[in-house]
C-alpha cells in the first residue's frame, strides 16, 4: 500500500510530536502506551513503504519495530525513549546502505533534478551521504545516551528541538556550499 502526501505528512507530524508527548505523558501514563504509540507509527510506516522520500524498506521497519519490542522486554520506561534513536538509526541505514549499493541516496536525489550528473557530481554526492550517515548515527547515539540517562528535558530538548537546528544547519550549509562552488547538482 502506498501513501498521500497528506498521510505522508501526518506521519512525519505525528513523528516529530513523538518527544513531546512522552515528555507531557511521562509519570502520568504507562510506559506501554508510547511504546504501542511508537509501535503504531513503526507498523504505519511499514504498510506505507516504500511511499516514503527515503524508501525505508521494509526489512528496516522490521527491525527497528523489533528492537523497541525487544527493548520493551527489558526496560518499558527506556523503550518508550527509544522510538526517536532507532528512527534515526534506520534513517541512517537507508543512507549508508546507499553507499554499498550506488548510486547514493543524494545521487538519487539529484538525478531526479538533473539526470545527467558528471562524475564529480556522483562522487560529491556520495560524500554528503556519508556526511549524512554519520551524522544520522551520531543523532541516535545521543538520542540513545539521553534516553538512558532519564534526564527528561534533555532528552525533549534534544529530541524535539536540537536535533532538527543542527539537521537544518548541515542542509542549510551544504546547499550554500554547493551554490558557492556552482556544483552541478
Amino acid at each position: 500500500m502506498f501513501a498521500g502526501p497528506a498521510m505522508r505528512a501526518f506521519l512525519i507530524v505525528l513523528g516529530l510530536a513523538y518527544p513531546v508527548l512522552v515528555y507531557w505523558g511521562h509519570g502520568s501514563l504507562p510506559p506501554t502506551t508510547f511504546i504501542l504509540a511508537a509501535l503504531l507509527l513503526i507498523a504505519l510506516r511499514y504498510v506505507l513503504a516504500p511511499a516514503g522520500p527515503l524508501h525505508l524498506s521494509h526489512p528496516t521497519v522490521l527491525i527497528v519495530g523489533g528492537a523497541l519490542l525487544a527493548l520493551s522486554l527489558v526496560d518499558q520506561s527506556l523503550a518508550s525513549l527509544a522510538y526517536p534513536s532507532l528512527i534515526s538509526f534506520a534513517f541512517a541505514s537507508v543512507f549508508g546502505l546507499s553507499l554499498r549499493y550506488p548510486p547514493s541516496l543524494i545521487e538519487r536525489f539529484a538525478r531526479a533534478r538533473n539526470p545527467d550528473l558528471p562524475d564529480a557530481a556522483k562522487a560529491y554526492c556520495a560524500n554528503v551521504t556519508l556526511l549524512w550517515t554519520v551524522w544520522l548515527i551520531a543523532n541516535g547515539v545521543i538520542a540513545a545516551a539521553l534516553a538512558f540517562s532519564h534526564k527528561m528535558e534533555l532528552w525533549l530538548l534534544w529530541t524535539s528541538l536540537l536535533n532538527y537546528l543542527v539537521s537544518g544547519g548541515l542542509f542549510g550549509g551544504e546547499w550554500l556550499f554547493r551554490r558557492i562552488r556552482h556544483m552541478p547538482t
